[in-house]
């Protein structure tokens, strides 16, 4: 339900944008897909790929958000992002997360800082693929020989490795630092740095840098329609603490932010 609402107040915003003329000022980018543009409405679209560890496959990522400023200080809103793809040879995974949060900004000239809290709700599907696929492939491992039982069971200790990269399943809650510079007429730096805790007491820190570009400096249209529109490239970089995981996943993201 929640993602169905975020695509149709991203699409309406979007059309009825068109019938509205709105004059240069601020116009800030901001992490995944965000922008500060004094008021209004900003909506993201964004898609890209995540690799959880280099023992573990890389996975499709698409995310949306959608943020309102309620005041010039002062945002709230929603993003959601999924997951999809071959956890490794043998699972599949489709993995959810949404997340509120409400922002609090300090801007100045060229650049707007701001710090959230953020609550988040996560499921993971994995164990329903795991049993699905077992299912299906019960002759096959019947018929393994004891040495290729011990090469199952080192593919078992992989998998539960790379299904630690996911689990951060029921609510969570974190805080977020982030912000946004203008480096010129055409580029913007963006970053972000998130953390995140659940009751099962998993911890997971993420940093986001990215580097966004204005597309109303080189297209009439959103110049004369729209308050900010960016297209942004981000890479994240993401931990778990608390759970023996020692690597880093890495992300890398394209997508592009509508401010209404």
């Amino acid at each position: 339900m929640k993602k169905t609402t975020l695509f149709i107040l991203f699409f309406v915003a979007f059309a009825l944008a068109a019938e509205s003329v709105h004059d240069d000022n601020v116009n800030i980018p901001l992490p995944r897909q965000g922008a500060y543009a004094g008021r209004g409405m900003s909506a993201g679209l964004a898609m890209g790929t995540f690799a959880p560890t280099k023992n573990c496959d890389c996975l499709g990522v698409w995310q949306a958000q959608g943020d309102f400023l309620y005041y010039s200080w002062l945002s709230g809103g929603i993003d959601v992002r999924f997951f999809g793809g071959d956890l490794d040879s043998d699972v599949m995974v489709m993995y959810q997360r949404y997340r509120v949060s409400a922002k609090a900004f300090l801007v100045k000239d060229v650049f707007a800082l701001y710090i959230s809290p953020v609550f988040g709700l996560e499921n993971t599907s994995i164990s329903e693929f795991r049993k699905e696929l077992h299912g299906q492939g019960a002759d096959r491992e019947a018929q393994k020989s004891n040495p290729k039982d011990s090469v199952g069971d080192s593919l078992d200790v992989k998998r539960k490795s790379c299904e630690k990269m996911f689990s951060l399943d029921g609510f969570s809650v974190g805080v977020e630092l982030g912000g946004g510079i203008n480096l010129g007429r055409y580029f913007g730096l963006t970053g972000s740095a998130l953390y995140e805790y659940n009751f099962l007491e998993a911890q997971q820190l993420t940093l986001t840098p990215g580097l966004a570009f204005d597309l109303r400096q080189v297209w009439a249209w959103p110049r004369e329609k729209m308050r900010s529109m960016w297209l942004s490239f981000e890479v994240g970089f993401q931990r778990y603490f608390n759970r023996g995981v020692d690597s880093w996943a890495k992300s890398a993201i394209l997508g592009i932010q509508l401010g209404m």
